[in-house]
């Protein structure tokens, strides 16, 4: 096989497994089966698995020692994606442990379709249709597949909650945008009272069947564990030098909090000042709007300093967290443009405070967004965190290349977590209350480190790594308990932010003193057009080594 050949045959096993996985098809810009969900049945996942199989041994046989440089890192990185694909389905395979696997298939495949715009609002909506006709049979499929004995308490615990927000979608949401598309409104309506009845049985199910008998341990094991920083994120270090760096990072930051505190106020600990300024933060009804101002801020900033070049088309859309996502996403989170889209448009999500909640529990979400700390996650979302490097990544490169998002996200973490002490640096992030809220996250990220090895290989429970995030880190409780419930089914994500950090540092080291004469900008942009690569592959893509 040529290095031409190679780049047809990825493209072509790409469709092939987009095929298999319609909504993540979707997702990445590709609309040929927008109108499907994916088949879950024994039988197709055995052969999906066994055509995977077959793909990384035809690889496998093929010398790319003759390939050029960035030939052969395409080719590392789609054998290291097969056989990660390989590993989900055998060795995770949350299909068999996870009935949220399920309920974002349902509802991701169809918000999917409602929130990107790449066809007029009819043909998308008849797509939806299609999907939320699917539903039915899909849960159907999840209730055959679940192992009860293998199902953690947890997972089940959150599906339950996942699945009782979700009859809205399919009741209000598309009926109410079909409205004035007559030959679909009643079409939706009908399939989403038949989606929702099945949603309320499944979660029915849920509560009276599967969570009294959910019994598996979400911890993936030492040996798993090692395996996905090994094979995914290509990294040396395994779990027990992973934690012990963690533990390291969060000592050191610890003490550098003190430090800044006392320069801020002696007569107070860091908690103290701390808690004070969360109690600043905006109103409910003003934080998306407080958001944009923050976004067009750091947007502004990038461009005014000269930090990195911003792509021309791009666009940041702010909206809150579909509602099924809000137990999992605590502050905000951001969606790339998929790899194949024309459009260079990323969203930006931020969880709503419910107005219909407790007092108590409204103040603690809302002080997770306070004045000090939303800079800060607002550059790390967007400009020139997560939004910038992921629209470069996608604009330009092999589709072997784009697909590096898929394998690790050591180099997209890390990214927009190097971001926030670089801004600072910067000028941006200019206060000593926001630099100590930046410290703040910094201690978060050095905590995900410590609960990531020992929720996962270490034997702590759900419950120690809650405590640990609100008494170390200042943790709201509420947000605390959807932060950890994330990571028990994302096993090595966790730790990419501060270890990533820790990489690009060590590539910008390299980087200037190769080229002593680079501006900050030439610099982030050597870097940014390198893709989302895994740290040691981007070391290769820079310096040839």
């Amino acid at each position: 096989m040529q290095e031409a050949e190679f780049g047809r045959y990825v493209d072509r096993s790409v469709l092939e497994i987009m095929e298999r996985q319609p909504v993540f098809a979707t997702y990445m810009g590709i609309h040929t089966w927008d109108d499907r969900l994916a088949d879950y049945s024994p039988s197709s996942m055995e052969s999906f698995t066994a055509e995977l199989r077959a793909r990384l041994a035809e690889l496998e046989r093929v010398d790319a020692s003759g390939f050029s440089e960035e030939g052969q890192i395409d080719f590392v990185l789609f054998t290291q994606l097969l056989k990660s694909l390989i590993r989900s389905h055998e060795k995770v395979a949350q299909h068999l442990t996870n009935p949220n696997f399920y309920l974002d298939e349902a509802m991701s495949g169809v918000l999917l379709l409602v929130m990107k715009e790449f066809a007029p609002l009819p043909e998308r909506l008849r797509s939806a249709l299609g999907r939320v006709r699917e539903i039915p049979r899909l849960l159907a499929q999840a209730r055959a597949n679940l192992q009860p004995e293998r199902v953690p308490r947890t997972w089940a615990a959150l599906a339950l909650e996942q699945a009782q927000m979700g009859p809205g979608l399919f009741q209000g949401l598309l009926p109410g945008l079909a409205k004035d598309v007559p030959d679909l409104a009643g079409g939706l309506r009908e399939a989403g009272e038949e989606a929702a009845a099945t949603l309320v049985e499944f979660a029915r199910y849920l509560e009276e069947e599967l969570l009294p008998a959910a019994r598996g341990d979400f911890a993936v094991g030492e040996d798993l564990f090692n395996e996905l920083l090994r094979e995914d994120h290509m990294v040396d270090y395994d779990a027990d030098e992973l934690l012990e760096t963690g533990w390291r990072l969060f000592r050191e930051t610890e003490a550098q909090m003190k430090e800044l505190a006392h320069e801020i106020d002696p007569t107070k600990t860091t908690t103290q000042i701390l808690e004070e300024a969360k109690a600043d933060h905006p109103k409910a009804e003003e934080l998306l709007d407080t958001y944009r101002r923050a976004m067009e801020s750091t947007r502004q900033f990038v461009i005014d300093h000269d930090i990195a070049t911003i792509p021309e088309g791009e666009r940041l859309t702010i909206v809150e967290t579909p509602e099924y996502l809000r137990p999992l996403i605590p502050y905000a989170a951001y969606m790339p443009p998929g790899i194949f889209e024309e459009e260079l448009r990323g969203f930006f999500l931020v969880t709503p405070v419910d107005p219909s909640s407790p007092a108590e529990e409204r103040e603690q979400r809302l002080r997770g967004h306070h004045h000090a700390k939303l800079p800060v996650t607002a550059l790390h979302e967007g400009y020139p965190g997560h939004h910038l490097q992921l629209v470069r990544s996608v604009s330009h490169g092999t589709t072997a290349r784009k697909l590096g998002m898929m394998l690790s996200t050591l180099f997209i973490e890390g990214w927009a977590f190097y971001c926030e002490e670089m801004m600072e640096q910067a000028g941006y992030i200019s206060t000593p209350i926001q630099r100590l809220a930046r410290l703040s996250d910094q201690l978060w990220r050095a905590a995900r480190i410590i609960i990531d090895v020992s929720l996962h290989c270490k034997g702590m429970s759900e419950e120690e790594a809650v405590d640990f995030l609100v008494t170390r880190c200042q943790l709201e409780p509420a947000n605390a308990k959807a932060e950890v419930r994330r990571y028990t089914a994302t096993p090595t994500q966790p730790q990419s932010y501060l270890m990533g950090k820790l990489e690009i540092l060590a590539i910008v080291e390299e980087y200037k003193r190769r080229n002593p004469g680079a501006s900050l900008r030439e610099m982030h942009d050597a870097i940014l057009a390198c893709g989302s690569l895994p740290p040691r592959l981007m070391r290769r893509q820079l310096f040839g080594a």
